[in-house]
């Protein structure tokens, strides 16, 4: 298995669970005061490194933010907007796209996404977009890639947004957000085992029920 990710607290544990034996880190994010689209070079090689390499039969790609700030979209600076949309959307662009050329025929992708529930999603505009541009392009993955058997899925989660006080009603499992260890893992796992050979395109929400 391949995992790649940013390399911080909650995807280690996240790699550790799922019995990685091999990772690639993602590239730091730009400086927001100096940045122009000179910035693609830098995921340009990249891309070309991670690619360099054998197929595995399994990709995992989380490339979850070290934080995350509740920000209304219309409150985002150019700076904050280029930070928290742009650069994240490329990067998960360029490390899907390197996940499929690295996935051997017949193997599987997963993609684990940040996506807050409606309910929760007051002040998190931009993961939000960020959220529902990836789940389109795990859907275009996966019909590209059907063709030589290679399934691509998504698992969502609201372990970074999940609010200190719930509105609505609660999820039907108090487990709610989850641990990345567990629930996380638990769904990444089943979408890659071969008990799951029919799935593709598909999105598990591991959050315990949450609407």
């Amino acid at each position: 298995m391949l995992f790649i990710g940013e390399t911080i607290e909650a995807t280690t544990t996240l790699a550790r669970a799922l019995g990685v034996s091999a990772s690639e880190s993602v590239p730091q994010q730009p400086p927001t005061s100096s940045w122009s689209w000179n910035w693609r070079d830098t995921l340009d090689l990249w891309r070309a490194g991670l690619v360099d390499g054998p197929p595995v039969e399994r990709v995992v790609v989380c490339t979850w933010p070290a934080t995350i700030t509740p920000t209304p979209v219309i409150g985002l600076s150019p700076e904050e907007w280029r930070a928290q949309v742009e650069w994240p959307l490329a990067l998960w662009f360029d490390a899907l796209a390197a996940a499929a050329q690295r996935c051997a025929d017949g193997g599987s992708i997963v993609a684990v996404i940040e996506l807050p529930s409606a309910i929760d999603a007051c002040g998190q505009g931009a993961v939000v977009t960020v959220a529902e541009g990836l789940l389109t392009l795990v859907r275009s993955l996966a019909a590209r890639e059907g063709g030589r058997q290679v399934r691509v899925n998504a698992v969502t989660t609201e372990l970074f947004t999940a609010p200190a006080v719930l509105t609505g009603s609660p999820p039907p499992l108090a487990s709610f957000p989850g641990r990345v260890d567990i629930e996380v893992a638990g769904a990444v796992q089943m979408l890659g085992s071969p008990d799951a050979s029919g799935l593709t395109g598909a999105v598990l929400r591991a959050t315990g029920g949450r609407a």
